[in-house]
């Protein structure tokens, strides 16, 4: 079994033999800058890609490990998270479209000669983010987060209701009047 080293997520899968073959690629900065929206600032990622062809179909397997910088959600702080992921793709070498769609089948002519798996990998990183990206209690920018709670615990009016203290902005309180 071959291992080789890419830089671009193109996979040649033409003159391949059926078999196993081994392919590495680094995931860096420059891979999450060509999507515009994405949420990911920065990454350090070592994908291993496991091709085993046969005639009629390639199974994809894969380990995706590494880690990557996005923003956190509360302080809007710098957020580092690990990324430890094993996903796998069926491709199937179909003559007509007449395959129906699935998420984990791609389907691929016979005489297709590459294989573009940049937007698997995309995908498949980005779901491996938690749907709210926070640093651990206590580990956001304690600046930032006085700002989102109207300043320090001087500026804030302080009322008690059904014995439990609640602190409220001063922009908020004279709302809160309004309403009775």
């Amino acid at each position: 079994m071959n291992r080789e080293r890419y830089t671009e997520f193109i996979i040649p899968v033409k003159g391949l033999s059926p078999g196993k073959h081994s392919f590495d690629f680094e995931i860096g900065r420059s891979f999450f800058d060509e999507y515009e929206e994405g949420v990911i600032f920065d990454a350090n990622i070592k994908a291993e890609i496991v091709l085993d062809k046969s005639s009629t179909f390639i199974n994809l397997s894969s380990s995706i490990k590494g880690s990557l910088k996005t923003e956190c959600d509360r302080c809007l702080g710098e957020l580092d998270f690990p990324v430890d992921i094993t996903p796998g793709l069926l491709i199937k070498f179909v003559k007509s479209d007449q395959e129906p769609e699935n998420d984990e089948v791609l389907t691929l002519e016979p005489g297709e000669s590459e294989l573009d798996i940049k937007q698997f990998l995309y995908d498949y990183i980005c779901l491996a983010l938690p749907i709210k990206h926070v640093h651990e209690e206590g580990k956001c920018d304690p600046v930032m987060l006085s700002r989102l709670t109207g300043g320090t615990a001087a500026e804030g009016v302080d009322q008690q209701e059904n014995g439990v203290e609640e602190r409220v902005n001063p922009a908020f309180a004279k709302l809160k009047d309004l309403l009775r």
